[in-house]
């Protein structure tokens, strides 16, 4: 167990090996970033209901979710269309309560649309500060202005001291950065898993207030966290997990 001093409302850091039993789960409140290898699954845990930002990766921790989150609400936020973000909803437990919260922008392969359909959109408002990129046509995705890479058009959310930029690349992240509710995140989620191409000095310029980097990848097979990423953070003095070192993080409320 670690302890972080300064979180507005979270009170300790947990971090925990797949394998580490952890007492009264079905009681947890907070948040999880899940060990899924290169991919993201986050799990907000609240008294009724749970939230999902993003449900991707190449392997899943099924039992888990289920003992937090199958006799809840579970609300989905899917950043952007790529299958390391959205791939565990082909698997999803049908009987779960389950709504689509924020749906990608835009249209991708038929397969992902049809998979993504079979799930109702929530009627209750996000109430998440939510980024959309506005400059980029929202119909790319088909036809001959099918985008090879959806990255651009990753929603950036922010959850309590938490922020999640999906794969926002830095040509977004110049979009975004200077927005007020970015400024005072405490966590920051890295961009594409901690790829060179997100996670700009100009980002973390703008974010004086970060106290934790979490890169959810797996650099023996996919080099992330980018050593140029894990340069510009030790610069400014922060500190970066890996679900690859550490398995699932849990923050408990």
């Amino acid at each position: 167990m670690v302890r972080l001093l300064g979180f507005a409302w979270i009170s300790f850091l947990l971090i925990t090996f797949s394998a580490t039993p952890v007492s009264n789960r079905n009681e947890h409140r907070g948040v999880i970033v899940w060990n899924v290898g290169q991919g993201l699954w986050i799990t907000a845990v609240e008294e009724n209901h749970c939230r999902h930002f993003d449900v991707g990766g190449e392997r899943f921790a099924w039992g888990k979710v289920a003992r937090l989150c199958r006799s809840k609400k579970n609300f989905i936020y899917l950043s952007h269309w790529d299958w390391d973000h959205i791939g565990a909803l082909s698997r999803w437990p049908r009987s779960w309560d389950t709504c689509i919260a924020l749906p990608p922008i835009g249209k991708s392969s038929s397969g992902k649309m049809k998979m993504l359909k079979k799930f109702p959109r929530c009627s209750e408002p996000v109430e998440l500060p939510v980024w959309q990129e506005t400059k980029v046509n929202t119909s790319a995705g088909s036809g001959k202005n099918k985008r090879k890479d959806s990255n651009g058009l990753s929603q950036v959310v922010r959850y309590g001291d938490f922020l999640l930029p999906g794969d926002s690349p830095m040509k977004s992240e110049l979009q975004w950065k200077n927005l007020s509710w970015m400024s005072s995140a405490r966590v920051l989620i890295l961009g594409h898993h901690g790829s060179r191409t997100s996670t700009s000095d100009e980002l973390l310029q703008r974010l004086p207030g970060v106290k934790l980097a979490i890169a959810s990848a797996r650099y023996e097979r996919y080099k992330h966290p980018h050593a140029e990423v894990v340069h510009r953070l030790k610069t400014r003095h922060i500190p970066l997990l890996r679900t690859e070192d550490w398995g699932n993080i849990w923050f408990e409320k």
